[in-house]
């Protein structure tokens, strides 16, 4: 892998663009303007979703949630893989054959990672903001523009 390929970004939706007690299938604005703001901030971050919505909703449909210069950036989901988002982190690195390129999940389901891998854990009480963006960027390598 070229070392200027930028960082993939594992990213949940619900817990993280959209609170616990939030309706259903919805990005809450203020989440999703967070998020994408520090997406815009880091070179070359792409995005693979790992949010169970993709289990029943296309890609093409999840795209259309985002703003379009974001949505440009995702470039896949996980496949489903037995044992948690973790196991189907390395499949989709494995298939896709980036096993080298630097990632970071963004989750709010600690249960689901082993210590020690690149995590911004999210409150799904709270969802997305400022301290998860600042970690964001921190894990990412980049400083803030």
């Amino acid at each position: 892998m070229p070392e200027s390929a930028g960082i993939l970004i594992f990213l949940d939706f619900d817990g993280v663009l959209r609170r616990k007690d939030a309706p259903l299938y919805r990005f809450e604005k203020p989440l999703l303007a967070a998020f994408e703001e520090v997406v815009r901030r880091i070179r070359d971050a792409e995005i693979v979703v790992t949010s169970s919505w993709r289990e029943v909703v296309r890609l093409a449909a999840i795209r259309k949630l985002f703003s379009t210069d974001v949505a440009a950036r995702i470039v896949g989901v996980t496949p489903f893989a037995p044992h948690g988002r973790y196991r189907e982190i390395l499949a989709y690195l494995k298939q896709s054959g980036t096993e080298d390129r630097r990632w970071v999940a963004v989750d709010d389901d600690p249960f689901s990672y082993p210590l020690g891998v690149p995590l911004v854990l999210v409150d799904p009480a709270k969802g997305f903001g400022t301290e998860e963006a600042q970690r964001l960027v921190e894990i990412a390598g980049r400083s803030s523009c």
